[in-house]
Protein backbone atom coordinates (compact mmCIF):
# COMPACT_ATOMS: atom_id res chain seq x y z
CA UNK A 1 0.00 0.00 0.00
CA UNK A 2 1.16 3.32 -0.43
CA UNK A 3 -0.63 7.22 -1.09
CA UNK A 4 -0.26 9.26 -3.57
CA UNK A 5 -0.12 12.99 -2.99
CA UNK A 6 -0.65 14.93 -6.00
CA UNK A 7 2.15 18.50 -6.16
CA UNK A 8 -0.96 20.45 -7.36
CA UNK A 9 -4.12 21.90 -7.00
CA UNK A 10 -4.75 22.13 -10.34
CA UNK A 11 -6.25 19.02 -10.72
CA UNK A 12 -6.58 17.68 -7.17
CA UNK A 13 -10.94 16.84 -8.45
CA UNK A 14 -10.26 14.50 -11.08
CA UNK A 15 -6.93 12.75 -8.94
CA UNK A 16 -9.20 12.69 -6.00
CA UNK A 17 -11.98 10.41 -7.85
CA UNK A 18 -8.62 8.25 -8.49
CA UNK A 19 -7.62 7.74 -5.12
CA UNK A 20 -5.82 10.70 -4.62
CA UNK A 21 -6.07 11.37 -1.00
CA UNK A 22 -3.92 14.58 -0.46
CA UNK A 23 -2.36 17.46 -2.66
CA UNK A 24 0.32 20.33 -1.83
CA UNK A 25 -1.19 23.77 -2.73
CA UNK A 26 0.80 26.24 -3.53
CA UNK A 27 -2.33 28.93 -3.89
CA UNK A 28 -3.54 27.61 0.04
CA UNK A 29 -0.18 29.95 0.93
CA UNK A 30 -2.23 33.01 -0.43
CA UNK A 31 -6.35 31.05 -0.21
CA UNK A 32 -5.95 28.34 2.58
CA UNK A 33 -9.78 28.30 3.20
CA UNK A 34 -10.75 28.06 -1.20
CA UNK A 35 -8.15 24.51 -0.92
CA UNK A 36 -9.19 23.49 2.54
CA UNK A 37 -12.80 23.83 0.45
CA UNK A 38 -11.76 21.85 -2.35
CA UNK A 39 -10.25 19.06 -0.61
CA UNK A 40 -13.45 18.42 1.59
CA UNK A 41 -15.83 18.54 -0.78
CA UNK A 42 -13.66 16.05 -3.12
CA UNK A 43 -12.70 13.36 -0.45
CA UNK A 44 -16.62 13.47 0.90
CA UNK A 45 -17.67 12.84 -3.02
CA UNK A 46 -20.13 16.20 -2.89
CA UNK A 47 -18.71 16.17 -7.07
CA UNK A 48 -20.95 18.95 -7.98
CA UNK A 49 -19.64 21.19 -5.29
CA UNK A 50 -16.19 20.53 -5.56
CA UNK A 51 -16.67 20.81 -9.20
CA UNK A 52 -17.15 24.08 -8.76
CA UNK A 53 -14.15 25.13 -6.10
CA UNK A 54 -12.03 23.30 -8.85
CA UNK A 55 -13.19 25.68 -11.14
CA UNK A 56 -12.72 28.83 -8.72
CA UNK A 57 -9.37 27.29 -7.56
CA UNK A 58 -8.16 27.18 -11.44
CA UNK A 59 -9.18 30.55 -12.07
CA UNK A 60 -7.02 31.72 -9.22
CA UNK A 61 -4.07 30.21 -10.52
CA UNK A 62 -4.79 31.70 -14.06
CA UNK A 63 -4.75 34.82 -11.67
CA UNK A 64 -1.65 33.49 -10.12
CA UNK A 65 0.44 33.27 -13.63
CA UNK A 66 0.01 36.68 -14.60
CA UNK A 67 2.79 37.11 -12.48
CA UNK A 68 6.38 36.52 -13.47
CA UNK A 69 6.96 34.24 -10.47
CA UNK A 70 3.90 32.83 -8.86
CA UNK A 71 6.38 33.40 -5.61
CA UNK A 72 6.10 36.88 -6.07
CA UNK A 73 2.46 36.31 -6.87
CA UNK A 74 1.61 35.10 -3.55
CA UNK A 75 3.25 37.83 -1.85
CA UNK A 76 0.99 40.38 -3.64
CA UNK A 77 -2.16 38.02 -2.73
CA UNK A 78 -1.66 38.22 0.20
CA UNK A 79 -0.97 42.08 0.48
CA UNK A 80 -3.87 42.50 -1.32
CA UNK A 81 -6.10 40.76 1.00
CA UNK A 82 -4.36 42.47 3.69
CA UNK A 83 -2.69 39.43 5.57
CA UNK A 84 0.66 40.90 5.50
CA UNK A 85 3.01 43.00 3.42
CA UNK A 86 6.09 40.83 3.30
CA UNK A 87 8.96 40.88 0.48
CA UNK A 88 9.95 37.93 -1.18
CA UNK A 89 14.05 36.75 -0.86
CA UNK A 90 16.57 37.10 -3.81
CA UNK A 91 16.26 36.32 -6.56
CA UNK A 92 12.63 37.49 -6.70
CA UNK A 93 11.85 40.79 -6.36
CA UNK A 94 8.31 42.11 -5.55
CA UNK A 95 5.28 43.20 -8.40
CA UNK A 96 5.08 46.35 -9.12
CA UNK A 97 1.88 48.75 -8.00
CA UNK A 98 0.67 48.07 -12.12
CA UNK A 99 1.43 44.50 -11.59
CA UNK A 100 -0.09 43.63 -8.29
CA UNK A 101 -3.19 46.23 -9.84
CA UNK A 102 -3.71 44.12 -12.48
CA UNK A 103 -3.76 40.65 -9.99
CA UNK A 104 -6.28 42.56 -7.86
CA UNK A 105 -8.26 43.90 -10.81
CA UNK A 106 -8.22 40.09 -12.10
CA UNK A 107 -9.70 39.12 -8.10
CA UNK A 108 -12.06 41.89 -8.09
CA UNK A 109 -13.65 40.26 -11.24
CA UNK A 110 -13.54 36.74 -10.52
CA UNK A 111 -15.59 38.15 -7.12
CA UNK A 112 -13.33 36.09 -5.12
CA UNK A 113 -12.09 39.08 -2.47
CA UNK A 114 -15.67 39.70 -1.86
CA UNK A 115 -16.80 36.70 -1.14
CA UNK A 116 -14.04 35.79 1.02
CA UNK A 117 -14.59 39.06 3.34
Amino acid sequence: DFDVVLGTEAMFLPASALGTQAFIPGLGNAFPEVCVDLFNAAINHEMEKALKIQNKVNGLRDIMYLAKSTVVAVYAMLKIRGVCNAFPREPFTMLSENEINLIKKELDKMGILEELK
